[in-house]
């Protein structure tokens, strides 16, 4: 099974949009797809009181079978924080190995694996174990969600320096528009030529708000991860 790693430049960037988006696509074009949340925080409660996380939720959906929750997501807290901070609060903590190996069990289990961090990659999973930490020990290629907005430029290109930094493959920065945008805004009309100029051998993606596809934007930038090139559109 192949892997690749979505981490963000932030929280709140639609990262578990964006990988409920690969699956769903890398499905539809034969792949047996897995999603994979190594730790989950900020749940949500049903009518009759029972703890939930939608993000998990949506990850089970686009993996399009009855997984059990233990498999997508093996640590799950209640609080909306950090995970280790969310633990604590309930007198708990968070298992290192089982943040690895959560991720071994998938390792025949399919084609491919989504892997879906908190955050950004200086997000503590545990009180030892970063994003960043994890996303070394798998060693996968890393896709980069970063939302459509004023700042986005900076905060991009510290994610894609820091991960390279840590001997990581960025296969794709995709630019999200995490909630309807002002075209006519002029950040937001140049943060793609701009992140396009600043790290010109990193493809640039774009998905629309509440989209279903993936374009390429500058299709002078190289788009390597063989993945990637079956799910993204050219046009």
């Amino acid at each position: 099974m192949q892997t690749i790693f979505v981490t963000g430049t932030d929280t709140n960037v639609g990262k578990t949009y964006v990988a409920c988006l690969l699956i769903r696509k890398l499905r539809a074009a034969g792949l047996a797809t897995g999603a994979y949340k190594p730790v989950c925080s900020g749940a949500e409660f049903d009518a009759a009181g029972r703890p939930f996380w939608s993000d998990i939720v949506a990850l089970r959906s686009a993996a399009g079978a009855e997984l059990p929750l233990d498999l997508i997501c093996p640590q799950r807290f209640l609080a909306a924080a950090a995970p280790n901070v969310a633990a604590e609060m309930e007198g708990l903590t968070v298992s290192n190995d089982l943040l690895l190996s959560g991720f071994a069990a998938w390792t025949t289990r399919g084609d491919v694996l989504i892997v879906e961090g908190a955050g950004g990659v200086f997000c503590p999973l545990s009180d030892q174990i970063t994003v960043l930490d994890l996303a070394t020990q798998i060693q996968a290629p890393v896709i980069v969600v970063a939302a459509n907005r004023l700042g986005v430029i900076s905060h991009t290109r510290l994610t894609v320096d820091r991960l390279r930094q840590s001997g990581l493959d960025v296969a794709a920065v995709i630019l999200n528009e995490a909630q309807v945008t002002d075209s006519a805004d002029p950040a937001i009309s140049t943060n793609s030529s701009q992140l396009s100029h600043w790290i010109p051998d990193v493809a640039i993606l774009h998905v629309a708000f509440r989209g279903e596809a993936i374009r390429i934007l500058h299709h002078g930038q190289a788009l390597t991860n063989a993945f990637l090139q079956r799910i993204v559109e050219t046009t």
